[in-house]
């Protein structure tokens, strides 16, 4: 039998000089990058996370906590003719990315590029959007790789032999308004993971924290291929994600703690339970869709 951590076993002491005050409750302790909750009472409660979580990181705040873009959702001119489409182009930026082995964070930024862009045309040409998509990973890896990798990238997507490169990355480069670098989904899950998303006043199984959060990155791979993703801001995703997480450690979603951390700004969130349910049903056709392969097999 798993043992459940006690409530009193995962209580941290944190030097000042690590500790970022956000607000009268709430501090960020970048040499292990914890958040801590205190009451009234001056009583602490901490975030906790695997061993392998715990890292140092002092040059900025997590992600989570701006209010800037990540909240933003994008006005799509033709969503529905999209959505019908979409799901194929995120399929084979995905097998770009992997065949050049390119990280997560180049593929999300690349996924952010071409959402942005097509979210301004009426009509789709796949022709131009498999060009568009070859172009948006050009661009993400240049600003998410190194040079070498970024040049290998523009080879293989046929960036070097293009003719008309230059012009059709500039044109790009105006639509997205020379703004490449945006807080996307990806960003807000990686910082949450590292902040942790469960307390230690909280009873769970160790052994299953472990494997969601081996298993938390793919789910969100999973899903950016959903057609409810682009009606979602990056904030949500992240956070319908992580209340799916919680909930299948046997977790309240988002309780008291998670809104006063990761919520803080907003008194409804009617929004993020929306987006749970979204998310928990995606999965749930996925599964079913899988064990349906399986019997026919």
């Amino acid at each position: 039998m798993l043992q459940q951590k006690s409530k009193n076993s995962l209580n941290f002491t944190h030097q000042k000089k690590y500790l970022f005050e956000i607000s009268q409750t709430l501090s960020y302790c970048s040499n292990c990058s914890t958040v801590i909750i205190t009451d009234k009472s001056g009583k602490t409660i901490s975030t906790i996370k695997p061993k392998k979580c715990e890292i140092h990181k002092e040059e900025s705040l997590p992600t989570f906590l701006y209010k800037s873009e990540a909240n933003k959702i994008y006005n799509f001119s033709n969503d529905k003719s999209y959505n019908k489409i979409r799901s194929d182009f995120v399929k084979l930026m995905k097998s770009n990315c992997k065949k050049l082995d390119l990280n997560l964070k180049t593929f999300f930024s690349a996924l952010d590029y071409f959402d942005r862009i097509c979210s301004i045309f009426v009509a789709f040409d796949l022709k131009s959007l498999k060009q568009i998509s070859d172009l948006c990973i050009i661009l993400s890896a240049k600003l998410n790789e190194n040079m070498s990798k970024a040049m290998e990238v523009k080879c293989a997507l046929g960036g070097s032999s293009n003719k008309n490169y230059v012009k059709d990355e500039l044109y790009l480069l105006q639509i997205l308004k020379y703004d490449l670098v945006r807080i996307t989904s990806y960003d807000i899950l990686r910082d949450i993971l590292m902040c942790g998303f469960i307390f230690n006043d909280e009873d769970f199984q160790e052994k299953k924290m472990n494997s969601i959060y081996d298993k938390i990155e793919n789910m969100l791979y999973l899903f950016c291929e959903s057609k409810h993703w682009i009606y979602m801001s990056p904030k949500e995703i992240a956070m319908g994600i992580v209340g799916w997480a919680r909930d299948f450690l046997g977790l309240v979603p988002f309780s008291k703690n998670i809104q006063i951390v990761f919520l803080n700004e907003f008194n409804d969130i009617h929004n993020y339970i929306k987006c749970l349910n979204k998310i928990k049903k995606c999965f749930k056709i996925k599964e079913n869709k899988n064990i349906e392969k399986i019997n026919k097999i």
